[in-house]
């Protein structure tokens, strides 16, 4: 499915699942107007691309008591393959990170993570975090508010 045509009515499908994925086919064909066997046809051809890599329900942060939501900075000690495999491999065992990426620059590594609150991210960061090997500095950054907080991608 490599190189998949995204025509207008695949991007108008893309846009309105991002809104709400909860819709029934029926409800999707009729937004688009196209037939719900065709409709079906073209959504199934979008997650067979990996263009729709999931579906998932945004759950609200503070209703769960997750009122700590922080963005961590990681300098590594050394940047050899095997030390950031090694990294890769044990934060995604970290189910309080929501979001690491690699970085260029100064900083190797950004995560987003999100816990309870004070006490629990302290506890995060000093015994879970920091027991990585290879972490050589962290500095971290706690979000007073969300100004902006999108999940969908601009098309």
């Amino acid at each position: 499915m490599k190189g998949m045509q995204l025509d207008d009515t695949n991007l108008k499908i893309l846009r309105i699942l991002q809104d709400d994925a909860s819709l029934t086919n029926q409800e999707l064909s009729n937004r688009i107007g196209l037939s719900p066997a065709t409709t079906l046809e073209r959504v199934k051809k979008l997650e067979q691309a990996g263009i729709i890599r999931k579906y998932t329900a945004l759950v609200d942060e503070k209703k769960l008591n997750k009122h700590i939501k922080a963005y961590i900075f990681i300098t590594m000690k050394e940047h050899s393959n095997q030390s950031l495999i090694e990294f890769n491999k044990r934060i995604k065992d970290l189910p309080e990170v929501l979001e690491c990426c690699r970085l260029a620059g100064e900083k190797d590594y950004i995560l987003k993570v999100i816990v309870d609150n004070i006490e629990d991210f302290e506890l995060f960061t000093r015994t879970r975090l920091t027991t990585i090997p290879g972490i050589d500095k962290t500095s971290s950054s706690i979000v007073l508010a969300s100004i902006v907080d999108r999940t969908d991608i601009p098309l």
